[in-house]
């Protein structure tokens, strides 16, 4: 640690420790300092009551902090004797903390120190530990990294001394295998870290890469703006991290159910027990139901082969998009698809989307559906319902995410997106009441891409006036619609390959629409002014005409006219 002299700010990560010790018990108590260097949060410590003792393996910098009466030891964190170290130095002292700032990169093992420490304090358990660790899982090194860059500085996140990096799980990982565990925290955000290249478009928020960059980032955590992890830890029993994770389905299919359609969602099970490729799980969204039971007693109707992959998951309150949330926490499969309680699929279904995955890996896997028109039968019959007319192909074919920002023309069971997502910051928007499917494929769509797989094996049914979309005001759905366009409109999108031409096409058709409709008004001006002169020629004749039959002299010929009408029917006898 030898040649750092950081200064203790109330607005670093050194204030930041200190205020997360403000309401310990520290009078009296040792709290130890690990890689003290210049004792920089001594004073500060003294001034709660504490008893500060600084531990560095730089003698020149324990020789100056003793020399300002401070105490002070010499001890290397690597060594293998660092426990017994430790335990001469404290004595029979109390412990109070332990602090570890900028201390475990500079060492190669930091799970030694952690566990030395945790042994120290064994006769001390109510010991905290607060640590603060440079985050590498920051936003500007991720845009170094994109650019080709991994600049090594003499201090900063990528210090030339670090051994090891840490983000925020990973040290979390380490800390509670170690057997500490979070009580607080009061991480140290800058934007801008010692890694900022400015000027550089993937560095810059206000340019479409680096706003882009900057939305990835923040969906996988909030931790993308964190320069320094600061944090106070509890002791505890050691983590084991789990060696055998359970058994990964490739897809997980989510079916939300409200439980008052048990005759559909009886219909939807039989679908699922016939697939021809049994590598899925069931997640039964049980959205505001009184009692599970129902569903378990429906669900165990099935053979094992289907009830057995069934998962029944309580969601009380929110909107469709809280349902479809707690469906996705609950996923384990590679893929995840949902399935409405009263669609259909066909026998080869799953196996569609698992063809479609396997040779386009990454990718939202869509396909088409038909329309059915489903009518409920009268009580007493043997079928519930029951099909009327044809299946009929209502839906696109083919995805086209220019038209799919205008309007949806995949239904829910038509798509299948990586789980993977949910790690991004994928979530189904709460609140929308209505098109949260629409919302959540578009974002998808802009991320992953979308392979067609050009099969057919989804029935919507269409159940006339109890079908959702005839119980929803049409105001409503047109509010949900232009909330999803504002929404679009916060944030850049990514275009598919393709795309460029598409936008072309209808820019050209556009500017086509746009001569026509500017010729007809032309066209339609000029008619009226055509007619108006048409009427102004016929309002100057009837005034003239008005004048002459007002006249004298028409008056007087009026004897006249008079026999040369008479003349002209005499003669025509």
């Amino acid at each position: 640690m030898s040649g750092y002299q950081f200064d203790f700010t109330e607005h670093g990560p050194y204030g930041a420790a200190m205020r997360l010790l403000r309401d310990s018990d520290l009078r009296g108590k040792v709290v130890l300092d690990l890689g003290c260097g210049a004792a920089a949060v001594a004073a500060p410590l003294t001034g709660l009551g504490a008893t500060y003792v600084g531990l560095d393996v730089d003698e020149d910098a324990v020789t100056k902090a003793t020399e300002r009466g401070i105490e002070a030891h010499a001890i290397d964190l690597t060594a293998d004797s660092l426990l017994a170290d430790l335990r001469a130095v404290v004595g029979e002292r109390p412990v109070a903390a332990v602090l570890c700032l900028d201390v475990l990169e500079h060492v190669t093992e930091p799970s030694q120190v952690l566990a030395a420490v945790t042994e120290l304090t064994t006769v001390n358990p109510e010991a905290e530990l607060v640590v603060s660790i440079p985050n590498v899982g920051h936003l500007d090194i991720a845009a170094r990294v994109l650019v080709g860059h991994w600049d090594v500085t003499e201090s900063g996140l990528l210090d030339r001394t670090h051994l090891r990096f840490f983000t925020d799980r990973s040290l979390s990982e380490l800390m509670n295998a170690a057997g500490w565990y979070e009580a607080a925290r009061e991480d140290f955000r800058l934007p801008e870290s010692d890694q900022h290249w400015a000027g550089h478009p993937v560095f810059e928020r206000g340019t479409n890469i680096g706003a882009l960059l900057e939305l990835v980032r923040a969906g996988a955590d909030e931790h993308g703006t964190v320069n320094q992890f600061v944090r106070r830890y509890h002791r505890g029993l050691p983590r084991r991290r789990e060696q055998q994770l359970p058994e990964q389905p490739f897809a997980t299919v989510v079916v939300r159910t409200t439980g008052t359609r048990p005759d559909t969602l009886t219909d939807v099970l039989c679908c699922l027990a016939a697939q021809t490729t049994l590598d899925f799980e069931v997640v039964l969204v049980a959205h505001d139901v009184d009692s599970t039971v129902p569903l378990q007693q429906l669900v165990d109707q099935f053979e094992g082969n289907i009830a057995r992959r069934v998962r029944i998951v309580p969601c009380t309150g929110g909107t469709r998009a809280h349902a479809a949330n707690a469906g996705l926490d609950a996923a384990r499969g590679d893929y995840v698809v949902f399935l409405d309680d009263d669609d259909l699929v066909t026998a080869n279904w799953v196996e569609n989307i698992r063809d479609g995955a396997q040779t386009h890996p990454g990718m939202v896997v869509r396909w088409f559906a038909a329309e059915q028109r489903r009518v409920w039968l009268e009580p007493g019959k043997r079928a519930k319902h029951a099909a009327v007319g044809p299946l009929t192909a209502t839906y696109a074919t083919e995805f086209d995410f220019l038209r799919h920002l205008r309007q949806n023309e995949t239904p829910f069971h038509c798509f299948a997106f990586p789980r993977v997502l949910a790690t991004l910051g994928m979530r189904f928007t709460e609140n929308l009441t209505v098109c949260e499917d629409w919302d959540f494929l578009v974002r998808a769509a802009s991320l992953c891409g979308v392979f067609d797989t050009g099969e057919m094996t989804s029935i919507y049914n269409k159940w006339g006036s109890k079908n959702s979309s005839d119980l929803i005001a049409t105001d409503e759905w047109q509010a949900m619609r232009t909330m999803i366009h504002v929404s679009m409109d916060a944030k850049p999108i990514l275009l598919p390959p393709g795309s460029v031409r598409g936008v072309d096409v209808l820019l050209a058709e556009l500017e086509e629409a746009r001569r026509t409709i500017s010729a007809q008004r032309a066209e339609l001006e000029a008619t009226r002014q055509s007619l108006n002169d048409y009427r102004e020629v016929a309002d100057n004749a009837h005034r003239a005409l008005a004048e002459l039959r007002s006249s004298t002299s028409w008056k007087a010929s009026a004897p006249i006219r008079a026999a040369g009408s008479l003349a002209r029917r005499i003669r025509n006898r």
